[in-house]
């Protein structure tokens, strides 16, 4: 059992005043923005996707859906998709491009903060968030509670790409250890941080498993 003060994620401290619109789009801005993620973004995301490996069969869940691109990736390969973002001008745009699969049932998505999510315990058989965790404003609390939805031997990955003045590949890793750091103290093991190539700065990720009953 982890000992202490949780670590607390300080990536989003060190970001330009400008990117943290980006946390939580709001109105025109907000609408412009989630265009320019679901535009410029895929490189990144494929690079993630791969960690996460959706598979047939599949419940999954996503934390900071944003316009709601990675829903749909992995909604074409998985049994099921829900998401969940803080901000109600990307949760319109996620439902717009993910129409057909809510309907029938393969996609759910909400709007609402990550520390309380709304699912019953072990709903999941993976998670992930990508370029999210740095806007949580208490990182701990998200991801025991992506513990707590996470089936036993669930698989999370998290991923972020330090967009601070002057960040370079030093930065990623030093973000990637700092995401295992915080998935080791909320409960998860066989935690693993890794880069990811990105085209510039690249992507920080941890990699974690919950606990199988067996362990």
């Amino acid at each position: 059992m982890h000992q202490g003060s949780p670590p607390r994620l300080v990536a989003g401290s060190k970001m330009p005043g400008w990117m943290r619109h980006f946390g939580r789009p709001e109105g025109l801005l907000g609408a412009i923005a989630g265009r320019l993620m679901a535009w410029k973004n895929r490189g990144r995301s494929l690079s993630v996707l791969e960690l996460v490996d959706p598979r047939p069969g599949e419940r999954i869940l996503e934390i900071g859906f944003g316009p709601g691109v990675d829903i749909h990736r992995v909604s074409r390969i998985a049994a099921f998709v829900a998401g969940v973002d803080r901000s109600e001008v990307m949760l319109r745009q996620a439902r717009r491009r993910n129409a057909e699969a809510i309907r029938a049932g393969r996609v759910e998505l909400h709007a609402g903060e990550a520390c309380s999510l709304a699912f019953p315990d072990g709903s999941f058989d993976k998670a992930f968030s990508i370029n999210s965790a740095q806007f949580w404003p208490e990182p701990f609390a998200v991801t025991r509670e992506l513990h707590r939805v996470l089936e036993p031997g669930g698989r999370l990955v998290l991923a972020v790409q330090p967009r601070s003045s002057g960040a370079n590949a030093r930065t990623s890793q030093e973000t990637a250890v700092e995401l295992a750091a915080l998935l080791r103290a909320s409960g998860f093991q066989d935690v693993t941080p890794e880069l990811r190539p990105a085209g510039g700065v690249p992507i920080a990720c941890a990699i974690a498993t919950k606990a199988s009953i067996l362990d």
